[in-house]
């Protein structure tokens, strides 16, 4: 049986912007156990310069991938996600984190995460 098992996006910084999909999300970074670190500790890495920054899912049946490519961000996103926001603190904090309002359509709004990649959010109501 096939299915989506991750989602990956494209990125600068994965271990800065995963902070942010962090929060966008309401999911966890996934943690580091020695066995990653020591892993990339060998090609001369950390967690903070991992170049593929994992958030998982609460239930663990979603990855969403932060990969670092080096080419930059040209156009508009042929893809993107839409969260729904958990309430008017939530806009706020992803406004604090670096996220920019596109533009606001009734209850939706297409936002821009830090490196100017666009997603949509709606309020729960």
């Amino acid at each position: 049986m096939s299915g989506l098992v991750g989602i990956v996006l494209d990125c600068r910084h994965a271990a800065k912007l995963a902070r942010f999909w962090q929060a966008a999300l309401g999911w966890r970074i996934r943690p580091y156990d020695e066995a990653e670190v020591a892993r990339l500790a060998a090609r001369g890495l950390t967690p903070e310069t991992d170049p593929m920054v994992a958030i998982d899912s609460p239930d663990g049946s979603l990855v969403f991938f932060l990969q670092e490519v080096p080419e930059p961000k040209t156009a508009k996103n042929r893809m993107h996600v839409d969260i729904r926001l958990r309430d008017q603190a939530h806009l706020d904090e992803l406004l604090r984190l670096g996220a920019t309002v596109m533009s606001e359509h009734g209850t939706w709004r297409i936002l821009a995460d830090p490196e100017g990649n666009e997603f949509c959010a709606t309020h729960p109501d």
